[in-house]
């Protein structure tokens, strides 16, 4: 995506008045009399409005129109049908191209989101420039881990030079991308391809049988916790995990070592995207998924270095916070079938509308404080005092933002019970994930503890696709006779 172009673009947006497309022509060096030029600027502003569209904004190539027609292209037309907003012959019937530019405009005007996105805070990679991971070189990795290495033998070298220029290079390209999205974290990514072993009582270097490169809270190298991300060949996987030195060199003493062991919880011990699957990403994608993963679980992070390396107990460490956890398997297949008993139960309703609302309102204080740690450990602070607990009624409980600064909308549910207990959703909350679905999420808590401030929770995206709906009351009017 050609960046200079899109700035040019935006700041056309805020002074508030349309460019030619001879003008951006200009910019690029482009001859608009040549059919391969008229392809390239057209080109050009489509990877820009693509990009626009796809983190939520206007397209910005809508600023852009013909000097002596006073309208916009067929190429902006066939880009919108392409991203699936509309038939090109609908939308330009509609003006599309100018709504779109009045967006564009209002959108650019605000200080704040130019402030924070005039720039491009994560670059954009050209594969053929920077190649992924791709499961041959894992498959070679693979035939050479833990075998000695013979600086003599012409085979060996040849493959050690060969995993340095591929996985170890790609490993460390990823880590170095990873923490220049955080804030406050450095990568130890050193290519150290080899690791010391004994064979019949001599000193050898063996391929190591992983890439695994690691990244800390800055000044916190020392104390061996870190997150892990790298190529694991003997388990034909990408992995990424909490993790801290278990060597016999490490600075980690053994009770430390055991603490480590007990409180990383599962979800975050041992994640993996199994090689065959890398197919279906790449570096734009992994990238923010590591991001989000350290970034949403950075709070275990610091929980463990102040258990292991601080003064605090356990119990003081592990309280007014959440663990993210994977979405729950199995669930019913169908809805249960009502089997009232019709049976006098005492019941104080308003002691249990009293608990319920205490019980939710712990639960949205903790997601609460979740999504402003989440987005100060991205850097995102302008929209951290913007996150907020909203008034009853609107059909959702918290306000918060994505990682380009676009409005989601957080439903919270909190049990005591297990991951798989039921919850109730009005039917004010049902119309509003209906209407905004695509920024709509519920974030179920579970095994909440009182005495803690804690619990587990995982989030639901697709909810129409993840969840069963069942009535259990209505609302009654009188009916005409």
């Amino acid at each position: 995506m050609n960046k200079e172009i899109r700035k040019f673009l935006i700041d056309q947006c805020v002074l508030g008045q349309p460019v030619y497309y001879e003008d951006v022509a200009k910019i690029i060096d482009l001859d608009l009399s040549l059919l391969s030029d008229r392809e390239l600027l057209s080109k050009t502003l489509g990877e820009i409005s693509a990009y626009e569209y796809e983190n939520g904004r206007p397209l910005i190539s809508s600023v852009a129109i013909y000097k002596t027609a006073n309208d916009h292209g067929n190429g902006f037309y066939k880009l919108c049908e392409e991203l699936g907003i509309g038939s090109s012959s609908a939308l330009r019937k509609e003006y599309y191209g100018f709504s779109e530019l009045e967006k564009s405009k209002i959108f650019w005007k605000d200080e704040f989101n130019y402030e924070q996105f005039y720039s491009l805070a994560v670059p954009l990679y050209n594969d053929s420039d920077n190649p992924f991971f791709n499961i041959d070189e894992i498959a070679f990795f693979r035939k050479w881990i833990y075998k000695v290495y013979d600086k003599n033998n012409r085979d060996h070298y040849s493959a050690k030079e060969y995993l340095l220029d591929t996985v170890w290079a790609k490993t460390r390209f990823l880590s170095n991308e990873i923490v220049n999205r955080l804030d406050n974290y450095e990568t130890s990514n050193k290519r150290m391809w080899s690791k010391r072993d004994w064979q019949e009582g001599k000193r050898v270097s063996t391929f190591k049988p992983y890439t695994w490169a690691r990244i800390y809270k800055n000044g916190n190298k020392s104390k061996e916790i870190f997150f892990t991300v790298g190529i694991d060949p003997e388990n034909n996987s990408f992995l990424y995990k909490l993790d801290y030195y278990h060597e016999n060199d490490s600075n980690l003493s053994t009770l430390q070592k055991e603490l480590c062991r007990k409180h990383i919880p599962d979800s975050l011990r041992w994640n993996e995207i199994h090689e065959n699957d890398l197919i279906n990403w790449n570096w734009e994608s992994l990238i923010k998924k590591m991001v989000d993963f350290i970034a949403e679980n950075s709070h275990h992070y610091d929980q463990l270095v102040e258990l292991v390396w601080g003064d605090t107990k356990s119990e003081e460490v592990f309280t007014n916070n959440l663990t993210l956890r994977q979405l729950p398997e199995g669930g019913l297949v169908d809805l249960p079938k009502l089997n009232p008993k019709f049976e006098g139960v005492d019941t104080d309703f308003i002691k249990k509308s009293a608990n319920d609302k205490e019980l939710g309102d712990f639960g949205e204080e903790l997601v609460l404080d979740y999504e402003k740690k989440k987005l100060s450990e991205k850097g995102l602070y302008n929209f951290v005092d913007k996150v907020k607990i909203v008034k009853d009624g609107n059909g959702y409980d918290i306000k918060s933002f994505d990682e380009n600064g676009n409005d989601i909308f957080i439903e919270v549910k909190t049990t005591q019970g297990n991951s798989k207990t039921p919850f109730y959703l009005s039917l004010n909350e049902k119309l509003f994930f209906e209407k905004e679905r695509d920024k709509y999420f519920i974030y179920r808590l579970y095994n909440f503890d009182s005495e803690r401030n804690y619990a587990d929770f995982f989030i639901i995206v697709d909810i129409n696709k993840r969840l069963l709906f069942q009535p259990t009351e209505y609302r009654v009017y009188l009916k005409k006779n």
